[in-house]
């Protein structure tokens, strides 16, 4: 068969975020590998162009997909890596079928998204973003926003055992929470396997101290939360959506917010760039940050080695870590 050839897709501008040093090593030690030079994706014309004769193809944020006119061209390709969140977009079912694997990267995303959620926790719960204004905008050492709470202990609601719903159960676990979680495809046995309980929509947004979306964004999940949901909250309850807006009713979740009953820490939005006039700027009961809860600069870093490890398995012949089956994608994010 001859040397592996492996092309690298990703633009340069973005290599300089995503490709370490020990990820271009190890790349080069599987193969001849072809680096995209250019600070442009490719496209499909320039993916066809080097697609015969591939073993393998790392992908990224603005690679080509893999459409079945690629697929023909592709005689020898057997795993794709995507360095890069979703994949749902990158290969069709011809690819899985022809029993071209798949990795994905995204279980390095979900560490950051997780950390993020649990600091939103914490901070949240201390208020500590209300004493930061007092000290540096109104310039006063006021200790009258009332007790502080802690996260120990409380009633944490998860929407969906996702990736990203896992790694913040696991967080949780030294804080002693009782968490309950909101997912149809999780069975008793292995929710107890998680240490968690099996909670319904409305039970888990009744009766949480806080809850955190992390469901995927699928046809079943569109605006999935709701007005009766928020109106169910209890008084200070605190809401965190790192996942996508696309699950929840932006409209119920901002009148419950304006009227300041509850909190929130907000990640992402329907319209991103968040408009400078949307209401959500000016309410002191709401967190915003401009999606970028998956954002470090060391989980980029990890993206490309993390594919780049999983494909080494592979050609070892050793079990995978970062395979999607087709069957698996629909419930993916």
């Amino acid at each position: 068969m001859g040397t592996r050839r492996i092309l690298f897709l990703p633009r340069t501008s973005l290599s300089r975020d995503i490709l370490s040093g020990r990820a271009r090593a190890t790349l080069e030690s599987l193969g001849e590998v072809v680096w995209n030079e250019t600070d442009h994706d490719p496209t499909a014309e320039e993916l066809a162009a080097l697609l015969p004769g591939a073993d393998a193809v790392v992908t990224s944020w603005g690679s080509p997909a893999f459409t079945p006119e690629l697929l023909a061209l592709a005689d020898r390709l057997r795993i794709v890596g995507h360095a890069a969140g979703s994949l749902k977009h990158l290969m069709p079912k011809e690819g899985y079928d022809r029993g071209i694997v798949v990795l994905s990267a995204a279980a390095v995303i979900a560490d950051s998204v997780a950390e993020y959620t649990l600091w939103a926790m914490l901070s949240m719960q201390r208020d500590l973003y209300r004493y930061e204004t007092l000290m540096k905008r109104d310039r006063t050492w006021s200790k009258s926003q009332g007790y502080a709470h802690e996260l120990y202990h409380k009633r944490v609601g998860i929407v969906s055992a996702s990736m990203v719903g896992r790694r913040v159960i696991e967080l949780l676990k030294p804080f002693g929470c009782d968490i309950a979680v909101y997912d149809p495809y999780l069975g008793d046995v292995e929710a107890g396997a998680l240490g968690v309980r099996p909670a319904g929509l409305m039970e888990l947004f009744a009766e949480s101290d806080i809850v955190s979306v992390h469901a995927p964004v699928t046809p079943e999940t569109r605006e999935l939360i709701g007005p009766a949901h928020f109106q169910a909250m209890r008084d200070g309850a605190l809401f965190i959506n790192t996942a996508r807006a696309w699950i929840v009713d932006q409209a119920a979740m901002k009148a419950e917010l304006t009227s300041g009953r509850i909190r929130a820490v907000l990640d992402v939005f329907d319209t991103e760039p968040l408009p400078e006039g949307d209401a959500l700027r000016d309410l002191d009961n709401v967190f915003l940050t401009p999606h970028v809860s998956g954002h470090t600069m060391e989980s980029r870093m990890r993206l490309v080695e993390a594919v780049v490890d999983d494909m080494t398995r592979f050609f070892s012949g050793e079990v995978l870590r970062l395979a999607v089956t087709w069957e698996r994608l629909p419930i993916m994010a």
